[in-house]
């Protein structure tokens, strides 16, 4: 007792003098002794998931956090109190200590039990609508629990197609034959999959109407056409479920309409017993006066993408539209800093300043252009591949295919990457910064010149990949020029040196082949000077126009801006046209379309897009009879088919209705030209792919028809006339081949 006694004494009287006493809880330095907490929550996780550990101390200066018996370091901090998180992949104990002036305490101890990670799971995958007709759209849907990436075969697209897919999500995508996709989920705990789904495509139909445009008491044809498959039947009907025909012909027909108000027809052909695959046409009736365009005047020159001749427009169009509000207007260039490597030589090129306004040639032909695009997958998959969508190509493969022509001065093929500005083209730099372009406009077809000037004459090369010898029997396809003919529309072919229409059984029509004419009988008639006397240019010439380029003769150097040729003269050509029309009076009622027909080999950025077939022939199915010419019908060493577009390629509206300063970013093919003469004049479209865009948007976008914006300059230009005021096209520019290698790393 005594004893008792004394230690509460001392221990509880008189601390001060004691204070080094051991048994009063004390250090044996009088400095308090440390003490921690430690707890984790939760305590039971699944593995990959995160613990946060958080910790209480007392009379500390740190306090470290220790994991498992390997002791690994989880945390040392001089905070009394906190918190850290962990992500252990087993089940672990954790140890907290902390450390004062007093010493270190006992470790305090927490176990958090880990799970295995929980297996994937794909919870959907499903197709809406799981039957469509080609060119349709279906939404695939997905949902997966557990995991981390999905990966969904062929590819479908994303916003700006940009990202990894979410591990849930639907996309929408249009498909030309029948597709199965593949899913495949992975995550911590392993992979799901694969599994699949079929959507069926058993055959297109498609319902146009022409004119889409009509005014009250007018009259429109609508044309419907089953292709790719064979349907039973087929019934095309008003809203109020109104026949127009019966029975409407398959596998194509037409029927005459004259609605009252807009009306939205539908073609309905059965898939099976249960599903019907439809197409719509709407004629919209309009009680403001139209036919203000009474001249379609289109040009189409050679060889040329968008990137390597407008992709230095955006800056020029900021500089040259400031003094006339501005540019409001975004344009998809290339990336200055892009870099493709050639994979024969190794050398790296990035897009550079053509030192030459003539290059060599190079080659855009089905199987190079087809490798240029550089499909996922590589060369073999355009075997196996039938839907495609932007992130399908890494186009990079330009500087792989110039070998396949004769190069003397540029082993590398650097002159792909070559692009021109405003220095060397200043009128096209004009043209395109105040009237309509569009860096969304489109060759028809992934092949070189002839195949895709196939498509601007017939909306399709019917079977054709390539070019066919010389001495191939006249094409069978019948051209707009003939449908122009049916529906009584008046038109005149142009040329300069050749007539590529020749090509074609048409040429022998003697409804068609007299009206070719020289290009000087088009100038005669702009400057009022027909068959030697005086005339009315407005009156003098046909509703449509088209012009041929200027290939090139003994005589007479091509004009047609093809590799190989001046580009400045080429430009110089196509001006002293415009600048025709615009002197004359049938400037007021014209519209005016440039473009290229194919990329010609050079580098552009932009994917090619999926598109409808034309028709039923397969690459290499040519319906023309062989006459014994070697060669014809040729296919490539790659697959593929003619649901995909070319390369992007240059465009101007030129007419006094034109849309000021218009970047159109709505993609098309150039067979839209065909669907706007079809509309404006009221004549039927040739195949599936012209008919498309007469339905989907030929090119009413870059026309405002109530007023003509366009007909003179800006008034805050001072000056009265287009010709004054663009810029002159300049032709002193160097031709010479030798100095057309760029750069290379």
């Amino acid at each position: 007792m005594r004893t008792k006694s004394l230690r509460w004494i001392i221990c509880g009287a008189i601390p001060l003098v004691l204070a080094g006493l051991s048994g009063c809880g004390l250090s044996g330095s009088g400095t308090p002794a440390p003490t921690v907490t430690l707890s984790a929550n939760p305590t039971s996780i699944i593995s990959g998931q995160t613990v946060t550990l958080s910790w209480q101390s007392t009379n500390a200066t740190s306090v470290t956090i220790t994991a498992g018996t390997s002791n690994r370091n989880v945390e040392t901090s001089s905070q009394a109190d906190g918190s850290v998180t962990d992500t252990p992949t087993q089940t672990t104990t954790y140890s907290a200590v902390a450390t004062g002036k007093g010493g270190s305490s006992k470790p305090q101890t927490v176990t958090v039990t880990v799970a295995p990670p929980a297996p994937p799971q794909i919870t959907q995958f499903t197709a809406s609508p799981t039957i469509i007709g080609g060119g349709q759209s279906t939404t695939i849907t997905w949902a997966t629990t557990d995991a981390t990436s999905v990966t969904i075969t062929p590819e479908v697209p994303q916003p700006d197609d940009s990202g990894p897919l979410p591990t849930s999500g639907n996309a929408s995508m249009a498909l030309a034959s029948t597709t199965t996709f593949s899913i495949t989920a992975t995550g911590p705990g392993g992979t799901a999959g694969p599994q699949t789904l079929t959507v069926t495509v058993p055959f297109t139909v498609l319902l146009s109407a022409s004119p889409a445009t009509i005014t009250a008491g007018q009259t429109a044809t609508l044309t419907w056409q089953v292709t790719g498959g064979t349907a039973s039947s087929i019934t095309v009907t008003d809203p109020t479920g109104a026949a127009v025909c019966n029975p409407c012909a398959l596998p194509q027909g037409s029927a005459t309409v004259t609605p009252a108000a807009t009306t939205t027809y539908t073609a309905t052909a059965p898939a099976n017993a249960t599903t019907n695959i439809t197409s719509t046409a709407t004629v919209n009736v309009s009680s403001a006066s139209s036919g203000v365009i009474k001249h379609i005047i289109y040009m189409v020159q050679e060889n040329r993408s968008f990137d390597m001749y407008f992709g230095q427009l955006a800056a020029y169009r900021a500089t040259r539209l400031a003094p006339f509000g501005g540019d409001t207007q975004t344009i998809d260039s290339f990336d200055a800093n892009v870099t493709l490597t050639n994979a024969h030589t190794g050398a790296k090129v990035t897009p550079f300043h053509e030192a030459t306004v003539c290059t060599e040639n190079l080659t855009p032909a089905w199987d190079e252009a087809h490798h240029d695009v550089t499909l996922t997958g590589g060369d073999s998959a355009w075997n196996t591949t039938t839907s495609f969508t932007n992130s399908s190509f890494a186009m990079t493969g330009f500087l792989d295919t110039t070998g396949s022509v004769t190069e003397q001065y540029d082993p590398n093929g650097t002159r792909a990457m070559g692009y021109y500005n405003q220095a060397d083209l200043p009128y096209y730099y004009d043209l395109a910064s105040f009237f309509p372009t569009s860096d969304a406009w489109h060759s028809p077809i992934l092949a070189n010149t002839v195949p895709n000037r196939m498509y601007l004459m017939a909306a399709t090369s019917f079977g054709h990949e390539y070019p066919d010898n010389s001495g191939h029997p006249a094409y069978a396809a019948p051209t707009i020029f003939r449908a122009m003919n049916t529906a009584n529309v008046s038109w005149i072919y142009y040329y300069k040196d050749d007539i590529f229409l020749a090509e074609f059984a048409d040429f022998s029509d003697p409804s068609i082949g007299p009206k070719t004419y020289p290009v000087s009988d088009l100038m005669n008639r702009l400057a009022g000077n027909c068959s030697g006397g005086p005339c009315d240019p407005d009156k003098a010439l046909p509703e449509v126009i088209f012009i041929d380029a200027g290939f090139g003769s003994a005589t007479d150097p091509p004009s047609d801006e093809h590799p190989g040729a001046n580009i400045q003269t080429g430009a110089a050509y196509v001006q002293s046209i415009i600048q025709a029309l615009m002197n004359s009076d049938a400037w007021n009622d014209s519209a005016f379309i440039l473009t290229y027909d194919e990329g010609g080999g050079l580098y552009d950025h932009v994917p090619p897009f999926m598109v409808p077939l034309p028709d039923n022939y397969a690459p290499g199915q040519c319906p023309d009879p062989n006459n014994g010419s070697s060669g014809y019908c040729q296919v490539g060493k790659l697959g593929g088919t003619f649901n995909l577009t070319g390369f992007r390629v240059p465009l101007v509206v030129i007419s006094p209705y034109a849309v000021p300063n218009l970047v159109s970013h709505t993609p098309r093919d150039y067979t839209a030209i065909l669907a706007f003469i079809e509309n404006t004049f009221g004549v039927k479209p040739l195949t599936v792919r012209d008919a498309y865009w007469a339905q989907n948007g030929d090119m009413q976008e870059f026309f405002n028809f109530s007023t003509p914006a366009m007909l003179k300059p800006p008034a805050a230009s001072g000056v009265s006339s287009w010709p004054a005021f663009l810029a002159q096209q300049t032709t002193n520019g160097t031709c010479d081949k030798t100095k057309e290698a760029g750069p290379t790393q």
